[in-house]
């Protein structure tokens, strides 16, 4: 009997896995081996890359974590038993972390990221820092869990979450083709932004100091200094940036950044900000005259998850050349630290 059907048959009854304990705490521990849910899918680990929100959860927790709890995703994996009746056995699949009821209000609307008894893989629900996942029904029943196709990598399809946030992102700004984007920030998530903008055919334009990040795919790139304004202005011939991405927590929301925005035009706070930091003040009057428009975005719906894994797939966006680390489980810390300390845009465990 193979090692995939020994595990189906619930022959090994642990597994190893990163456990964050507390803050600071995180152990590569035994644990016991979860089992397949009802109507839900059991999944052998196969990549599971590395968030910024990963980061954060270890270092100063977050609102939706519940300790103890195994971190991760962004992941993909081998299904190793189904209990939905929608998959089969070997099916390689990419998992969207929501957990959603289906039934609220959110969900009808198909804003199931916003669900009122949501749940979050990798949050409150164990995640894919593991050697096994289990995808409860509340995510099956929202098709949450995409096949992969034979043209893209599990690396690859580990990085369809991050992509299907940017897409969400640009759906709640209803950008459209021939429009013009501003990103603040060139990380993953901006460059991601970048790509995809370009892919739905706009102008993209970043805002980065960091000189090593400013060889991207964009229209322009600019430092945030003094010309701003004006960079800005020349590229859109002078109506301002149809959306403003804040992909950055050290964005400065104020008025400068409103006037940089078209008529009609939409800012969305991409990024989780920090709460400590004082009151930012806006012209309103700017917001009126200029009927723009402040909208915020936070993951991504089963929706959105499920057309980044497109994107990817159609070669619209390569998201190979964002992996530019690899670790085991063992060495998840290692991941961790490059992450953390910018050495890298993205790094995928691949072996458990």
């Amino acid at each position: 009997m193979s090692k995939l059907s020994d595990y189906a048959s619930n022959k090994v009854k642990t597994m190893k896995a990163a456990l964050l304990k507390s803050p600071n705490e995180l152990c590569i521990s035994e644990v016991t081996k979860p089992q397949c849910p009802d109507g839900g899918i059991l999944v052998k680990m196969d990549a599971c890359a590395i968030c910024p929100t990963d980061v954060k959860m270890l270092r100063k927790g977050q609102r939706d974590l519940v300790y103890p709890r195994i971190l991760g995703h962004e992941v993909a994996g081998t299904i190793t038993e189904d209990k939905s009746g929608k998959y089969s056995v070997g099916d390689r699949v990419q998992v969207w972390p929501g957990i959603a009821c289906g039934e609220c209000v959110a969900c009808s609307k198909g804003m199931d990221n916003m669900c009122k008894n949501q749940g979050i893989i990798g949050f409150n629900f164990d995640g894919g820092f593991a050697e096994y996942l289990a995808v409860p029904e509340g995510n099956v029943i929202r098709n949450g869990v995409n096949v992969i196709p034979d043209n893209v990598s599990s690396e690859e399809a580990a990085l369809t979450e991050p992509l299907a946030c940017c897409i969400h992102a640009q759906e709640r700004c209803s950008l459209k083709a021939g429009e013009s984007v501003l990103i603040f920030g060139a990380g993953t998530m901006g460059q991601l932004c970048s790509e995809s903008s370009i892919g739905k055919g706009c102008q993209s334009i970043v805002v980065e100091p960091s000189p090593e990040r400013k060889n991207i795919n964009a229209t322009a790139v600019f430092d945030p200094d003094a010309d701003l304004y004006n960079n800005v202005m020349e590229v859109t011939s002078g109506r301002g940036a149809d959306v403003i991405m804040l992909t950055t927590p050290k964005a400065a929301i104020d008025s400068n950044l409103l006037s940089m925005a078209a008529q009609g035009g939409r800012i969305c706070i991409f990024s989780g900000l920090n709460s400590k930091e004082p009151e930012r003040t806006l012209d309103m009057n700017l917001i009126h005259y200029h009927e723009l428009s402040i909208v915020g975005a936070y993951g991504c719906t089963s929706s959105s998850d499920t057309h980044a894994l497109e994107m990817i797939s159609s070669e619209l966006i390569d998201v190979k050349k964002f992996i530019q680390k690899r670790v085991s489980l063992d060495d998840l810390n290692k991941g961790i630290d490059a992450v953390e300390n910018s050495r890298v845009l993205k790094c995928v465990v691949n072996e458990f």
